[in-house]
């Protein structure tokens, strides 16, 4: 499956990745090319962390399906969700107990979480000014 993205005008970003060692990659060129000219190095920087690494988390924990990216800008804030369609019973304690990624996650947004009964990952992150 191909990478696909799209823009609207409302500021909406969505990013549909095959579940593989690039994904991650991936994720990253998109979002350079839809946000460089709009968000700051370090806001852009950060923001590709977030997303590679909760791309990774899918991609190594997920169950194989395709997964998307939406992310949302609005005003002085970027929210943004991973989903890959997986079992949350098997794949969340798995990320609960693997490696540091989600505490540079909790570092690097304003919040973040899961939707309860999923493995749907949102977060919130401030844009610098």
């Amino acid at each position: 499956m191909e990478s696909k993205n799209r823009a609207s005008r409302s500021g909406a970003f969505r990013l549909v990745l095959s579940p593989n060692r690039r994904a991650g990659a991936r994720a990253r060129q998109a979002i350079r090319q839809r946000f460089s000219e709009t968000l700051l190095s370090t806001t852009l920087g950060d923001l590709f962390s977030v997303v590679t690494e909760l791309v990774n988390n899918s991609v190594q924990h997920g169950p194989g399906k395709p997964i998307t990216v939406t992310l949302v800008m609005s005003g002085e804030s970027i929210r943004g969700e991973v989903a890959d369609q997986g079992n949350p019973a098997s794949a969340i304690p798995e990320i609960k107990t693997g490696g540091r990624g989600l505490a540079v996650v909790d570092k690097l947004t304003a919040k973040w979480g899961v939707y309860e009964g999923s493995t749907h990952v949102w977060f919130e992150m401030l844009v610098d000014p």
